[in-house]
């Protein structure tokens, strides 16, 4: 399995209608513009129209923890009930810079999952069965799918799940 690496993903910025995710209140998420250099996030892209689509982010809220999701993210998957009594658990999502964010009932806010993960759409929960607690998302580039799973106490790294 490979693990997900900032330098391997970097390239892949989401083009619009792609990913969200969520920024906690506080975090800078405006988009830059300087000649043909745009920063998006954490990332500098030659791109315009990738800088563009970056912008476009949408707000949530959940348990009182507001942040931002980049557009066209399949938010509702995010939403996961892990111990499958009708109730939320956890959320996560995708910010408009690409990064993976978490949040739970009494977190504080919203929290960067570990690892540098990016990705451009939420998959959601594995549905393989598998005891562990892990999330997949989607990347629009090379191994498509990729899952971290917390267990032992902590997230762990990024791998492909196919």
């Amino acid at each position: 399995m490979r693990v997900i690496t900032q330098a391997g993903l970097g390239m892949a910025v989401a083009l619009a209608g792609l990913a969200g995710a969520v920024m906690p209140a506080g975090a800078a998420t405006s988009t830059a513009a300087h000649q043909q250099t745009t920063t998006v996030g954490r990332q500098s892209v030659a791109d315009p129209a990738a800088a563009l689509a970056a912008k476009c982010k949408k707000p949530i809220k959940v348990w009182g923890y507001q942040g931002y999701y980049k557009c066209g993210t399949e938010v509702k998957k995010g939403y996961v009930d892990w111990n499958n009594d009708g109730h939320t658990d956890e959320v996560f999502v995708i910010a408009p810079d690409r990064t993976i964010w978490h949040t739970w009932k009494n977190a504080g806010g919203w929290k960067e999952m570990p690892g540098n993960g990016r990705a451009d759409n939420m998959l959601g929960p594995n549905g393989t069965g598998d005891p562990r607690r892990c999330i997949v998302v989607y990347v629009n580039r090379g191994f498509h799918y990729w899952q971290s799973c917390f267990y032992n106490g902590k997230w762990h790294n990024w791998t492909t799940t196919g």
